[in-house]
């Protein structure tokens, strides 16, 4: 398989957050705490993220069961017409920068899709969907991988320390918050086979 050329971000000193940014986390951590289905939560995690900092449009992809694709979880900005196709949408490990981002298990970055001739396949979307520079970052915890988070700004350029630093903490937050339905799941399935042997 060819690999892309993605860009490494440098490493820079985090911003500490302020005033709308803690609102912000406030409210993800808070749905963190709060939903009873984790797909609701990233929903609204994305739809809270994605103004704050001015991304054209947003998607969260999860793993399927094999680890071998994703699917998409949550979507913010997407064209109506585009809906059918997202919904069959899937997403190799390893392909285009959501795919690269679970592989490598880092945050790529491109500032300007559509001045890079390698980057020539994702020209006519990002064309239609009024979108240049892209962060994909990977949903992680202890638990391993989940997924990436994706967020696509309307300018070309490298993506400002704040920005990056907000995607970052919103997709920790969002790792936190599959896993935390992973477990409640594995709780539901314990607690039904405890009760079909009280049965017995």
């Amino acid at each position: 398989m060819r690999r892309q050329r993605w860009q490494r971000p440098v490493e820079e000193s985090t911003p500490w957050p302020e005033g709308a940014d803690v609102s912000l986390l406030r409210d993800l951590t808070h749905a963190l705490a709060q939903a009873e289905h984790p797909r609701d939560a990233l929903q609204f995690a994305l739809d809270r993220l994605c103004p704050a900092v001015h991304a054209k449009v947003g998607a969260v992809f999860l793993l399927d069961p094999v680890g071998e694709a994703m699917q998409l979880a949550a979507a913010h900005g997407w064209p109506a017409s585009a809906r059918p196709w997202l919904g069959a949408l899937r997403v190799e490990v390893g392909r285009g920068p959501s795919g690269e981002a679970v592989a490598e298990r880092r945050v790529i970055e491109i500032a300007d899709v559509l001045g890079d001739p390698a980057l020539a396949e994702w020209h006519l979307v990002a064309t239609e969907l009024g979108f240049h520079a892209l962060m994909a970052v990977p949903l992680l915890t202890h638990d391993g991988i989940h997924g990436a988070l994706t967020v696509y700004f309307p300018d070309a350029g490298a993506v400002p320390v704040r920005t990056r630093a907000l995607v970052r903490a919103s997709a920790d937050l969002m790792a936190a918050m599959v896993e935390r339905g992973a477990l409640a799941e594995r709780l539901r399935r314990a607690e039904a086979a405890v009760a079909g042997m009280d049965s017995l």
